[in-house]
């Protein structure tokens, strides 16, 4: 599952709480190869880098099946949480919404912790073409058969006002393509 949270600070915190709470949703071989995953794509940084980065509870949490993935990751980090999702072996990742642009991580499930963001100066609610793009990430054509995506419920939103935005779908798309009588005349030239 892909737990969108808009905070890059909710994300990591999320993840480690929910791993020190006892969540473990790996064996033990899979954690044995999350370890030797992550240790050969962060070899290239040194180990005090890696002390600053946290990369101790990082790993720990990745072992756990558990990870966050926001801008605030350094590369290497983030990669290594796409690699192993992709695998099968970290089963939760804790994101966000960079997640859902241009990175093929399909998931089974799909939580939105809110429908609301910080916008620059205040929060605002989620477009439709938004909540598509996120949800999205669910039941991926090809991949499975189905997907399930999950709003959280907030006291400040009404049902209505959610189920609204998820049935809009995605922004209409318009063409700005104008075929005029010179172009045919060219490409038939």
């Amino acid at each position: 599952a892909i737990y969108f949270i808009f905070s890059r600070a909710g994300c990591s915190a999320a993840a480690t709480q929910v791993v020190d709470r006892g969540l473990h949703l790996t064996t033990a071989a899979e954690a044995a190869e999350i370890r030797r995953v992550a240790d050969k794509r962060t070899a290239h940084l040194p180990a005090e880098d890696l002390a600053v980065l946290g990369y101790g509870r990082w790993l720990a949490n990745l072992e756990a099946g558990v990870a966050p993935h926001h801008a605030g990751l350094v590369p290497a980090f983030k990669e290594t949480v796409e690699h192993l999702f992709a695998a099968g072996l970290v089963k939760l990742v804790f994101a966000t919404e960079t997640l859902s642009l241009g990175i093929n991580m399909p998931a089974r499930a799909v939580v939105l912790e809110s429908l609301s963001k910080f916008g620059g100066e205040g929060h605002e609610l989620l477009q439709p073409g938004d909540y598509t793009q996120l949800t999205g990430r669910a039941g991926r054509r090809g991949i499975d058969r189905r997907g399930t995506a999950v709003v959280l419920h907030s006291p400040h939103l009404p049902f209505e006002r959610v189920a609204a935005i998820a049935a809009a779908g995605s922004h209409p798309l318009r063409s700005s393509f104008r075929p005029t009588y010179n172009m045919a005349a060219n490409l038939v030239a």
